[in-house]
């Protein structure tokens, strides 16, 4: 059932129903982030020269393996992520480290 609305003068009206047609904004936003997130995973797992001998191959091949390779090229935010997984793999050793000295 709709939701309804009482008036100042005691009337209970039918709660008036907006249609949005926007843009899907967070949606777009949150893609951006996982990519960004799934390509700096791929450059510290894989090492940044490897990463990049893979784009030089997709930049060869056909028209959607190179769309993907311009995607897929590193970037100053990506590298900031690898740095920051660098940071976390760290905190996890060090914490593996003090858990089996104990």
């Amino acid at each position: 059932m709709g939701e309804f609305v009482l008036q100042s003068n005691g009337l209970l009206v039918p709660k008036q129903r907006r249609l949005r047609f926007g843009f899907p904004l967070k949606g777009l936003i949150l893609a951006f982030v996982i990519a960004v997130m799934v390509k700096a995973y791929l450059i510290w797992f894989l090492g940044l020269e490897l990463y990049q001998l893979e784009m030089l191959r997709l930049l060869s091949g056909s028209r959607f393996e190179q769309a993907a390779a311009r995607i897929l090229m590193p970037d100053q935010l990506t590298m900031w992520m690898v740095s920051q997984y660098d940071w976390i793999w760290g905190y996890i050793m060090a914490w593996r480290q003090s858990a089996a000295a104990l």
